[in-house]
């Protein structure tokens, strides 16, 4: 393959999504919602970027540059020489931190502390909605409809897509490099299924485990917000025309009814499978979730200033922090009923989140300064990318730790995948950030 090919490539599938797919007014790329952050500006970075990537994956070149990239960047952000676009109005800074921490549970979760997970999920969503709300509160009604919905869900999502679309395909190789050593008719059918059912993002709309997981396991939290994007516009609408005191009793009825059904399917006997998967997979479940930040958000954008001073509020701060620890230990240890199936991973986190966005959103106190520290907003920034990749960059770890009969303790385990992750994020941000430019240029002439 020549040297111009790769990036002929990559310049296909980033332009696509950056060119030809429909734009609303206003509207603008998954940044404030799972993405958390926007571009943080043009970074110095090598030539060589744009190159094959196969040339870099097969050469110490990748590792040293990715490295580089890494360095300059944690510097960069540690020392306060990188743009700070983070700092818009609509994209508080505390809450970016927070964001960040959410993505080191999840990567956690995948290392041995399970129980973060469904918490960090629980923040992702609060986030979503809260934000999304500040950010969308006095824009112009997006056109009713579901093509217009639709529309505006594939808007949010385009700027991840192409990720998605590449780690599901390296996932992919794992599992046909499974089929040519025990091949069948069946697993091809089922290989056949689950890409179809991954580039549609369908999983979380099939109430099969096989396919919730499918490929890039952690791709079934995009299947979700896509259904909450093109619920947004409608639901948005609605929560504008209700005063605060009837916000406040929608989204303690929302919570309620979450509880009572989680409840009652607990006590129905449904088996531990079925009952996770209406928790915590479910898009119509999770809705409700959303639409509780959505209600809080609608609040904090006509809150009136808060006189609360700054030791007191960070006390607040410190005891929503708190409360997020006991419901760890509820989850970590099924202490009790809430410790139970049915709410451990959906219910028991709902509050805290929601409180710790709305107390972060104030950003009053020590905690939400701690937070806005650059090293977080950075890490913010690189999250929706390394959500993507860490779950298959583990599986490959994986594989190579058992050809190699390598064994590593948890700790330094987890700091590899971290590590990685960040490499590879920051790797795939700058080169989306080249190609993007690229076609920039181009639509400018």
């Amino acid at each position: 393959m020549g040297n111009d090919s790769g990036q002929v490539i990559a310049e296909k599938i980033f332009g696509f999504f950056a060119t030809k797919m429909p734009k609303l007014p206003h509207s603008e790329p998954l940044t404030a919602e799972l993405s958390g952050a926007v571009d943080s500006g043009a970074h110095a970075v090598d030539r060589r970027i744009g190159k094959t990537l196969s040339a870099y994956f097969l050469t110490e070149q990748a590792a040293f540059f990715m490295l580089i990239t890494l360095v300059k960047n944690t510097a960069a952000a540690i020392f306060g020489r990188t743009e700070d676009t983070v700092t818009d109005k609509k994209l508080i800074s505390s809450l970016q931190g927070l964001r960040a921490v959410a993505f080191l549970s999840v990567i956690l979760s995948h290392c041995g502390a399970p129980w973060l997970g469904p918490w960090a999920i629980s923040v992702f969503v609060a986030l979503s909605g809260f934000l999304m709300t500040c950010n969308y509160y006095d824009r112009p009604r997006t056109a009713p409809g579901l093509r217009s919905a639709m529309t505006f869900s594939l808007q949010k999502i385009r700027k991840l897509y192409p990720l998605h679309l590449i780690m599901m395909v390296a996932a992919l190789l794992l599992v046909l490099k499974g089929l040519w050593a025990q091949p069948s008719a069946r697993g091809m059918l089922s290989c056949a299924a689950e890409l179809v059912i991954s580039i549609f993002l369908l999983q979380t709309w099939i109430p099969s485990s096989r396919f919730w997981f499918c490929l890039n396991g952690v791709a079934w939290y995009l299947s979700v917000q896509a259904f909450l994007y093109a619920i947004f516009p409608w639901l948005l609408a609605v929560l504008k025309k209700v005063d605060t005191r009837r916000l406040r009793c929608i989204a303690a009825a929302i919570f309620c009814a979450q509880f009572l059904f989680s409840f009652a399917i607990w006590k129905a006997g449904l088996s531990g499978k079925a009952i996770f998967y209406l928790t915590y997979l479910c898009p119509l479940f999770r809705a409700g979730d959303f639409a509780i930040s959505c209600c809080m958000g609608c609040l904090y954008h006509s809150r009136k200033e808060e006189r609360i001073p700054y030791g007191a509020f960070s006390l607040l701060e410190l005891a929503a922090v708190l409360f997020s620890g006991g419901c760890f230990f509820i989850a970590a240890r099924q202490v009790g009923a809430l410790g139970a199936v049915a709410f451990r991973y959906n219910v028991l986190f709902t509050p805290s989140a929601v409180l710790l966005v709305w107390l972060l959103a104030v950003g009053k106190g020590v905690i939400s300064r701690l937070l806005s520290a650059k090293p977080f907003l950075w890490l913010a920034v690189l999250s929706p990318y390394g959500f993507l990749i860490h779950q298959v960059l583990i599986r490959y770890m994986e594989l190579a730790a058992n050809k190699l009969g390598l064994t590593a303790h948890p700790v330094v385990w987890t700091l590899t995948v971290f590590l990685l992750t960040l490499c590879l994020s920051s790797f795939y941000k700058a080169l989306e950030h080249r190609v993007r430019k690229r076609h920039a240029k181009a639509a400018a002439r």
